[in-house]
C-alpha cells in the first residue's frame, strides 16, 4: 500500500517525539584540557557534534537515553595530575555544578586506553584520538559512557556504532540510575538489588557465573569511590557465589588488604594462585601482597614465576623493581629492573615515578651513610648513630658493617626491643638463623612479640 510522504514525516515526528519523552536526560558538565583544545581549534563545536554523535548511537540501539550537554566552556581542573585514573579520582574535589555527570575530555594519551569510567559515579574520563576520525572519536565517547550503567565491556569492537543486545538492555535497565548521588545511591537496598539484576545479565557475566560477575562490578565500583565496607561485602558475595573463580578470590584480597585484613588478604591471594597456577596476574597479586607484608623473598620468588610465564609484561619488571627496592642491598637491581620497565612501557607513570624513587632512594641511603659516620667520628658511643648507620648500611648491601653497628647499638641499649628486632632480620637475611631465633628470644624476654611478617619468613625453629 502506497502511503503519502507527508505522513512518513508525521510518523517519523511522533516517533521522535515518542523516543525523547521515553529517554531519561543525563546532564553533562564537560571539561577539557589543553591537548584537547590544542588538537582542536573548535574546540566548543568539535564537543556538540561529539554528543550529538553520542545521542545518535544510544537512540540507534534503543538505549533510552539522551546525553545534555549543561557546560563545555571550562577548563579540566584534574589537568596537572598525572594518570588517568588519578584524574577520575580527584575530580572528587570538583563535583560543586548542577550536573549529573562530569566528562572530561582529554588530549593526554595513557598507552591504548580509552578512558578511565567506574560504574555507578559521576566521572568519566575520556581520550580523545586526533588521528581518528570524529566519528570513531564518537563512538569511543559512546563506549565509555556505557560504563557508567555497569558495562564492563561489549563484545563488539568498541569503534563500532552498534552496542551489543544485552549492553543495550542493561544501560535501559539502568538509565534512571541517580548518577547526581554517584556511588551512595547503592546504598539504598533498592538500586542495589537493581544493579545486580541488571549487571548479571550483561554479555561478559554470561560466560562466567553470572551473580558473581555482578558482585564483582559493585566491589570494583565501591572500592574505585575508597568505600571499602561495602565493597569488601561484595567481593565476599561474589567468593561464595563461585568459590573456584581466581578473579574474584585476587578482588577478596585487594579489598581485604584496604580493610588491613592482611593475614586474610594472602589466604585469598595464594588460594588463587592455586586455582591458576599458570596465570601471571595470579603470582603478581600474590607477590604484591607479600611485599605489603614484608615478606620480600617469597614476594621475589612469586615475581619471578610471573616473568617466567610472561617473560615480556612490563608489569613484571615494574613489580620486581619495588620488591628488589625493599630488600637489603638490592638498591642497584631495583634501579635496573625499573629502567627495563619504562624501556617496556614508556608511558607509565608508575614505572617512571618507581625508577625516580629508587635513584632518589640509592642516592639517600648514600648520603645518609657518610652523615652517620660523621656523627660518629665525633661521637663514637651514640646508639641512635650507630642504629640510624646500621639501617644505611642494610638498604646499600652492606650486611656486615651493618650487623656490627646495629650490635654495637643494641649493646648501649640492651632493653630495645627494636634494635633486637633489626638484628633478626639481619641475621635472618644473612642465613644464620640460629643466631636470628637469638635475637627473636631477646624480644620476647623484653615483653615485646615481634612482627607476624617477620616471623613468617623464619624456617620452623629446630
Amino acid at each position: 500500500m502506497w502511503v503519502p510522504a507527508a505522513v512518513l514525516a508525521c510518523i517519523a515526528v511522533i516517533t521522535g517525539i515518542w523516543h525523547f519523552s521515553k529517554s531519561r536526560t543525563i546532564k553533562v558538565w564537560v571539561y577539557t584540557d589543553y591537548s584537547f583544545r590544542y588538537n582542536h581549534p573548535d574546540w566548543p563545536g568539535t564537543i556538540a557534534a561529539r554528543f550529538q554523535e553520542v545521542n545518535r548511537i544510544y537512540r540507534s540501539n534503543g538505549a533510552g537515553v539522551l546525553w545534555k550537554v549543561l557546560d563545555s566552556g571550562q577548563s579540566d581542573p584534574t589537568a596537572m595530575v598525572t594518570g588517568i585514573d588519578n584524574r577520575r579520582a580527584n575530580m572528587a574535589l570538583h563535583l560543586d555544578h548542577p550536573a549529573d555527570v562530569f566528562v572530561i575530555l582529554t588530549g593526554v594519551q595513557q598507552g591504548n586506553r580509552t578512558g578511565s569510567v567506574s560504574p555507578f559515579t559521576r566521572v568519566a574520563i575520556v581520550v580523545d584520538y586526533p588521528d581518528k576520525s570524529e566519528s570513531v572519536n564518537g563512538r569511543l565517547l559512546a563506549h565509555e559512557l556505557a560504563h557508567l550503567f555497569g558495562v564492563t565491556r561489549d563484545p563488539e569492537k568498541p569503534e563500532s556504532e552498534q552496542f551489543s543486545r544485552r549492553t543495550a538492555a542493561l544501560i535501559r535497565h539502568m538509565r534512571n540510575y541517580p548518577f547526581d548521588r554517584g556511588i551512595e545511591a547503592l546504598a539504598d537496598s533498592g538500586w542495589d538489588r537493581a544493579a545486580l539484576s541488571a549487571v548479571s545479565q550483561d554479555d561478559f557475566a554470561a560466560k562466567n557465573n553470572a551473580l558473581a560477575h555482578a558482585h564483582s562490578v559493585l566491589g570494583a565500583a565501591f572500592l574505585n569511590e575508597r568505600k571499602i565496607a561495602p565493597g569488601l561485602a561484595h567481593f565476599q558475595a561474589a567468593v561464595k557465589a563461585d568459590p573456584q573463580d581466581k578473579v574474584a578470590r585476587l578482588n577478596l584480597a585487594e579489598a581485604l588488604t584496604r580493610d588491613g585484613q592482611y593475614e586474610k588478604a594472602l589466604e585469598q591471594a595464594r588460594e588463587g594462585v592455586r586455582l591458576a597456577p599458570d596465570d601471571p596476574s595470579a603470582h603478581r597479586a600474590l607477590a604484591s601482597l607479600l611485599g605489603r607484608n614484608r615478606q620480600p623473598e617469597a614476594a621475589l620468588q612469586e615475581v619471578q614465576a610471573a616473568i617466567r610465564l610472561e617473560p615480556n609484561n612490563p608489569q613484571n619488571q615494574m613489580l620486581l623493581g619495588y620488591e628488589y627496592a625493599s630488600m637489603f642491598g638490592h638498591l642497584d637491581d631495583a634501579v635496573a629492573a625499573l629502567e627495563e620497565a619504562t624501556r617496556e612501557a614508556p608511558d607509565s607513570p608508575i614505572a617512571r615515578n618507581g625508577l625516580e624513587q629508587a635513584q632518589t632512594l640509592k642516592v639517600r641511603v648514600e648520603a645518609e651513610i657518610e652523615r652517620q659516620r660523621a656523627v660518629l667520628h665525633d661521637k663514637p658511643n651514640d646508639p641512635d648513630a650507630h642504629y640510624r648507620l646500621a639501617k644505611a648500611e642494610a638498604q646499600a648491601g652492606d650486611l656486615k658493617d651493618a650487623i656490627i653497628d646495629m650490635r654495637k647499638a643494641s649493646e648501649m641499649r640492651p632493653d630495645s626491643a627494636a634494635t633486637h628486632t633489626e638484628l633478626a632480620e639481619l641475621y635472618l637475611v644473612t642465613g644464620d638463623t640460629a643466631t636470628a631465633w637469638e635475637e627473636i628470644r631477646k624480644v620476647r624476654a623484653l615483653g615485646t612479640e615481634p612482627p607476624s611478617s617477620l616471623l613468617a619468613r623464619f624456617p620452623a625453629q629446630k
